[in-house]
């Protein structure tokens, strides 16, 4: 609960500029698709998009830790293993390098 109060705190600003965030099904996306949304998002865009794949992993792996120091290393476990397999599902990838 405080883990989705804590996203949704940080997702606000992004949310209240109106920006262009495009709703993204990240099930069927590829690695591919992923790493062109990123390059073409803005940065509170990126932050709402790296907020939602950590909370999505917290959910499947049961973890509730919020761990500030590793968020932005966070960012890069899934963009480097998405530019080794940009074929593969974005989740797929995510849980194999997020989830210990």
């Amino acid at each position: 609960m405080a883990r989705s109060l804590l996203v949704l705190f940080f997702a606000l600003p992004a949310l209240a500029k109106k920006q262009q965030t495009q709703n993204s099904e990240f099930g069927a996306m590829t690695c591919e698709e992923f790493i062109q949304d990123v390059a073409t998002s803005d940065e509170d865009s990126i932050a709402v998009i790296f907020l939602w794949l950590d909370s999505y992993l917290s959910g499947v792996s049961g973890d509730t830790r919020l761990n500030g120091d590793n968020l932005e290393g966070f960012s890069t476990k899934p963009m480097n293993g998405c530019a080794k397999k940009p074929k593969s599902k974005v989740l797929d990838v995510a849980k194999a390098v997020g989830i210990k």
